[in-house]
């Protein structure tokens, strides 16, 4: 069947609109994606031949997102920091603000002499483990997965990009899952209260569970994190942390009734305070 690419759009864009608060955008991206569209044969309506296998795969798209999973699954991939990682179910979808957290640990790697030690907590789908390996390639990177489903998206994304990054499975609140110490700790732990998860979207909700949840009032992780790793540092080695919005105060309380210092905030691209650091003092 030959159809026009500029008529299929419309025609997702209009399916799409009750779940979507972009229909178009989504319409764009799986015509792109799963087509092999450009977008300038979507603004020609230029015509494709969709056989009857390919036109099901749409039909089968538009129900599952009808069904509010989300974009990013029925894609199986999203970009994060300038690469393609595979998601799916039972793996948390890289998000923008995430990347603050990436640089931010660049730029402080950048300042430091030598061979680096990093290591990622609850390394989810491993975008930023295989950021951070694949940007400095000074640093030798781990990261820490328990998630069996996250685990096999965290280790078959580092393979693809080829990042240097030694993929453990293991619990986070385990310190004898990784031997040594580290230039960097870093971490996007669970986050969200329990206030916050009564308040999803039906899209997040599709999320795993024990990747948001950081207990009654969302602070859980960065208590035993800390608490935990604190010890594993180098001298004046950085903890990172992704926050939650308005967490920023209870979290910097954290780190310093743990001893550590120079604690400091970055905004995300929205202007919320996304990323809290803290050193270990270089001090004997």
């Amino acid at each position: 069947m030959v159809r026009k690419l500029g008529d299929l759009y419309h025609q997702l864009k209009e399916q799409l609109s009750p779940v979507s608060d972009a229909p178009e955008y989504e319409a764009r991206e799986i015509l792109l994606q799963k087509l092999g569209a450009a977008p300038a044969d979507i603004l020609m309506n230029r015509s494709v031949e969709l056989d009857d296998a390919c036109q099901a795969e749409l039909d089968t798209l538009v129900k599952r997102r009808l069904d509010h999973e989300p974009l990013q699954y029925l894609l199986g991939e999203w970009s994060f920091y300038g690469r393609s990682f595979l998601v799916g179910e039972g793996v948390l979808i890289p998000r923008p603000d995430t990347e603050i957290l990436a640089e931010t640990v660049l730029s402080f790697l950048q300042d430091r002499e030598g061979p680096l030690r990093v290591l990622e907590l609850c390394g989810g789908s491993g975008c930023l483990a295989a950021t951070i390996a694949l940007e400095q390639p000074r640093a030798r990177v781990w990261s820490v997965e328990k998630s069996p489903e996250a685990f096999s998206y965290l280790t078959r994304n580092c393979e693809r990009l080829r990042a240097d990054v030694c993929c453990v499975a293991g619990d986070a609140l385990d310190p004898g899952v990784v031997e040594g110490d580290f230039d960097c700790i870093l971490s996007n732990p669970p986050y969200l209260s329990a206030r916050d998860m009564a308040e999803l979207s039906p899209e997040v909700q599709r999320e795993p569970f024990m990747a948001l949840y950081g207990e009654e009032d969302g602070l859980f992780f960065y208590r035993e994190l800390t608490r935990l790793w604190k010890k594993r540092l180098k001298p004046g080695g950085m903890l990172a942390y992704e926050i939650g919005m308005g967490q920023q105060d209870d979290v910097a309380d954290i780190l310093t009734r743990h001893e550590l210092t120079d604690v400091c905030q970055v905004r995300d691209y929205g202007g919320i305070i996304r990323v809290l650091t803290a050193r270990l003092s270089d001090a004997p």
